[in-house]
């Protein structure tokens, strides 16, 4: 697995905060950090892989990734992310408690996830543009870190109900966490008050796969972590993430990454070897 290091991504090891911008983002191996960072996510779609567990993020979506996460993005489209780096290392001079604020919105929760609508992230992108100018003072930049993240958090508490990007983000969360079950879409269509015709369109729009092959890539990207990480047979991973048998699993998994989950296996046991 890569660990990104301090001293790549930050100016000093000594600096508190950093900025990196990804067009497009280009992480798609597993990796953790020396760092913490604050991802927004300016244009496209994807799955953001994180502790094994794989989630639907797209345009608007914040969340906060800890150095001890290990996390990789698997591209269903282009992503942009602007990422607000922390350095643990260092202390806030002028800030305290910030932690509380970040940790509700942690990457490993699904549910801390946020949404920002158009004007908000307009708003955010203009104040990380003035954090990181460089004419200004250390104590002025984390004010504006702080401003930053009372606006997310404010919107994390006043989102836009009657929003369809809103919308669309609680469908998405639902699928992702039950994505092992078996699904009756009538009554998902009658819990988010939608038509069948109009969730399967929104689905299709947002992430370029039908809602059953969503699905399908879903509980792969799951059992590919399972497969890497237990000891589980190949049979008892197929079944305990939905899929009706072995066989169906293996063509499935083959077609998906261009290996069977029997190689996968031996390439994760070399891997853990070296």
């Amino acid at each position: 697995m890569n660990h990104l290091k301090i001293i790549t991504y930050f100016n000093s090891e000594l600096d508190k905060l950093a900025l990196y911008k990804s067009d497009p983002e280009g992480n798609s191996f597993e990796h953790n950090h020396e760092f913490d960072e604050l991802v927004i996510v300016e244009q496209g779609h994807g799955l953001h892989v994180i502790n094994g567990k794989p989630l639907f993020i797209q345009q608007g979506d914040v969340f906060f990734v800890r150095c001890h996460d290990y996390h990789f993005y698997d591209d269903l489209g282009t992503l942009k992310l602007t990422n607000i780096l922390i350095n643990p290392r260092r202390k806030f001079m002028f800030l305290n408690k910030i932690e509380m604020l970040l940790n509700r919105i942690s990457a490993s929760d699904l549910n801390s996830y946020v949404w920002l609508a158009p004007s908000l992230r307009k708003e955010c992108n203009s104040v990380i543009d003035q954090m990181f100018d460089l004419q200004n003072t250390l104590e002025y930049r984390e004010f504006l870190f702080f401003k930053l993240i009372t606006i997310i958090d404010q919107s994390q508490r006043q989102a836009q109900k009657n929003n369809t990007r809103y919308k669309l983000h609680l469908l998405l969360n639902h699928l992702q966490e039950n994505c092992f079950d078996e699904y009756d879409w009538h009554t998902i269509t009658q819990h988010f008050h939608l038509t069948l015709r109009t969730m399967f369109r929104h689905i299709k729009q947002a992430t370029g796969l039908t809602p059953e092959n969503y699905i399908k890539r879903l509980r792969l990207l799951s059992a590919r972590s399972k497969i890497r990480e237990s000891d589980m047979t190949i049979t008892e991973i197929s079944l305990l993430c939905g899929f009706i048998n072995s066989t169906h699993f293996t063509t499935l998994y083959k077609k998906t990454f261009g290996i069977t989950p029997s190689e996968e296996r031996k390439i994760g046991k070399q891997n853990s070897v070296d």
